[in-house]
């Protein structure tokens, strides 16, 4: 009888379940993407230096959320999952959704003209709401005007950039005739959430996309009205003779829009669920965010835009780069997969450090059974 129990503990402890074998198999190979994921970010940020947080969203998880790097050089304090970094435009998506709230509040509509709202001389032609978002208003960059005029000693505000519309008109083309990436345009977009709220912009998103989204310590920030950001990633740049320098103060930094939202891995976690879950907007409205609104054409491949965002049938992209900033998200449509890395610098795009990432990672998810 002795030996009868003995030899069958021998065969409960060498014979594992097929689920149980399953469990491991996953767990060694996530380990795996997680090393490979390490290895190619230390390869590319040093351990002193401004870096990168990243996060990889599988299945409605969080598989990978780590920074790289530090946040602030000065205080030597590194970057983790949260740690709130500049979006640049990548912010465009947040943006959008404020536009996307006033629409499920029956306040305006997407076709509404944007004379209608303001009526100024540049937006008589009948250019609507939808066409600011997706980037075929037709008219002139703003930001690319401020850039050679603006006084470079005050920090511009988005009244400013109303004002500019404002004072003559300002089409290059008719509405609708030509996709033209515009930063101009999405730093007008919060003077319409504005007016037809009656909050200001960054309240606004605040209450109604951020919280709503779950991203409690994500904000708008607003130089001409700075706030404190918890956690915060500094920008850095190199100067001439190699050292980095911080680049926060930039004139310009003033301006909501087409940048200017600080968030982290953890809350852009919270964010990639609530879209998924289609829990900040009516479920309606939440069908419009990815939908093609307009096409452009790059090296003879057609591109689409939706509500924030380049789409493809099977993916949801923007990239972000600012003065100190990069910044890369993607969500996979026909699949339960997001990848986002954000920069403290400007070095995300060199390297393939993009394309290796997400070749990691779709590797993973090949395997993952």
């Amino acid at each position: 009888m002795k030996n009868t129990i003995v030899l069958l503990l021998i065969l409960f402890v060498s014979c594992k379940l097929p689920s149980d074998k399953k469990t491991e198999t996953k767990d060694t190979e996530l380990e795996q993407l997680r090393t490979s994921i390490d290895s190619l970010f230390n390869s590319n940020i040093g351990e002193n230096e401004p870096g990168a947080a990243i996060l990889v969203s599988y299945n409605g998880k969080m598989i990978i959320g780590k920074g790289y790097g530090m946040r602030d050089l000065t205080e030597n304090q590194p970057i983790t999952k949260s740690t709130n970094m500049r979006m640049a435009s990548v912010s465009k998506q947040f943006t959008a959704l404020t536009i996307l709230k006033l629409v499920d509040e029956g306040k305006i509509s997407l076709n509404d003209s944007v004379y209608s709202i303001f009526p100024i001389e540049t937006f008589k032609d009948g250019t609507t709401i939808e066409q600011l978002i997706n980037h075929t208003s037709g008219k002139a960059d703003a930001e690319k005007a401020f850039f050679k005029e603006w006084d470079s000693t005050m920090i511009a505000n988005n009244k400013n950039i109303l004002e500019w519309y404002s004072s003559e008109n300002r089409t290059i083309t008719k509405p609708g005739e030509k996709y033209q990436y515009n930063n101009g345009i999405y730093e007008f977009i919060p003077c319409i959430v504005e007016k037809v709220s009656g909050q200001e912009f960054a309240e606004f998103a605040k209450k109604n996309i951020f919280n709503k989204a779950g991203m409690k310590k994500t904000n708008f920030f607003n130089l001409t009205k700075p706030i404190e950001i918890e956690e915060r990633a500094f920008c850095y740049e190199k100067d001439s003779l190699g050292n980095w320098k911080k680049m926060d103060g930039h004139f310009l930094n003033g301006l909501l829009g087409a940048g200017g939202v600080y968030t982290s891995v953890n809350d852009y976690f919270q964010y990639d669920l609530a879209l998924r879950n289609k829990t900040i907007l009516s479920e309606k409205t939440h069908e419009i965010i990815f939908k093609p609104s307009s096409t452009n054409k790059h090296n003879g491949v057609k591109r689409y835009y939706a509500m924030g965002w380049g789409v493809t049938d099977s993916t949801a992209t923007h990239t972000g780069g600012w003065f100190g900033t990069n910044t890369f998200t993607k969500r996979y449509l026909n699949k339960p997969l997001t990848i986002a890395i954000f920069m403290n610098r400007k070095t995300l795009f060199t390297n393939d450090l993009v394309k290796k990432t997400d070749s990691l990672v779709i590797e993973y998810v090949k395997n993952y059974r």
